[in-house]
């Protein structure tokens, strides 16, 4: 993947997600489930903050601030890097990778644990 540094950081610290929680998604920032990268967030008159989806046929909101919030959506892909690397993510996050991604792939499925309960690489 060619990648800035920043979003560097943000993925080696999904990476270390991935081997912490292999069933939870790991990218550090929220996602609409079901179209992807089209959240609006805004802070509310009063206290907190509303997040939004902004397809107009999605009517899913969220009373806090899902755009900045690590994602809590189980995985259901995995990013394959093309350093090796691999990233386990939610539906709506693989549905945003994959026009982004130029030197990876974006797989349906978790990676195979090995015996003993460890990842394969």
């Amino acid at each position: 993947m060619s990648i800035d540094s920043a979003t560097a950081a943000l993925y080696a610290q999904a990476l270390q997600s991935t081997v912490a929680d292999p069933s939870r998604c790991t990218v550090p920032w929220g996602v609409c489930p079901e179209h992807g990268a089209t959240l609006k967030s805004r802070a509310r008159a009063t206290e907190g903050f509303d997040s939004w989806c902004t397809d107009f046929t999605c009517f899913n909101v969220w009373q806090y601030d899902r755009l900045d919030a690590a994602c809590t959506e189980p995985s259901t892909h995995t990013i394959q890097a093309d350093n090796g690397d691999r990233y386990v993510v939610c539906d709506g996050h693989a549905l945003t990778a994959r026009p982004q991604i130029t030197d990876g792939q974006v797989l349906p499925g978790l990676p195979t644990p090995a015996p003993g309960g460890q990842r394969r690489e």
